[in-house]
């Protein structure tokens, strides 16, 4: 499995991490091999890994079946195959637009996009292949906080995870 199903129907709550490292192979294998050796709540689903391009950053992106505090999925288009992932982010200071932000983004995904939402309702995540939201950069109610391409690197399902354990 080299990437979770995103548009899972299961999935009540996502969480979505980064850290910049200097050594990410290193750290993605850790937290790969940290999460076969332990339990697993039973409500986490999946956990993947992806390694930015850049060398640095490493990118968590873990479903759950029960809400928890990061992201829900408010978007998802027909999935599409591609070797580099693109997580664009975007801040907004109010709910209202929050919901605004991702009208706005609908109107301009393409395919193998999935547009998440934060929960405290200040921001949105795309995860997609092309980053087509370039107008939104002079919008003075939405900040751009990032745009990274990353590479699939592992993934794990919560019966896989207990598999692993047991081989």
């Amino acid at each position: 499995m080299d990437l979770p199903d995103l548009a899972r129907p299961d999935v009540a709550g996502i969480v979505i991490r980064t850290w910049r490292t200097d050594d990410q192979l290193r750290a993605a294998d850790a937290a790969m091999k940290t999460w076969r050796s332990r339990p697993w709540p039973a409500d986490c689903l999946t956990r993947s890994v992806l390694l930015g391009v850049d060398g640095r950053l490493v990118l968590h992106y873990e479903q759950w079946s029960s809400h928890q505090l990061g992201y829900r999925l408010v978007h998802a288009s027909e999935p599409v195959s591609s070797s580099e992932i693109m997580i664009v982010s975007f801040g907004v200071s109010k709910v209202a637009q929050q919901r605004r932000l991702v009208d706005v983004m609908r109107a301009h995904v393409t395919p193998g996009t999935y547009l998440h939402a934060s929960t405290d309702g200040t921001g949105v995540v795309a995860w997609t292949t092309r980053d087509t939201w370039q107008h939104l950069d002079g919008l003075p109610w939405v900040e751009r906080l990032s745009s990274q391409r990353f590479r699939p690197h592992a993934a794990l399902a919560h019966s896989s995870a207990a598999t692993a354990r047991s081989a």
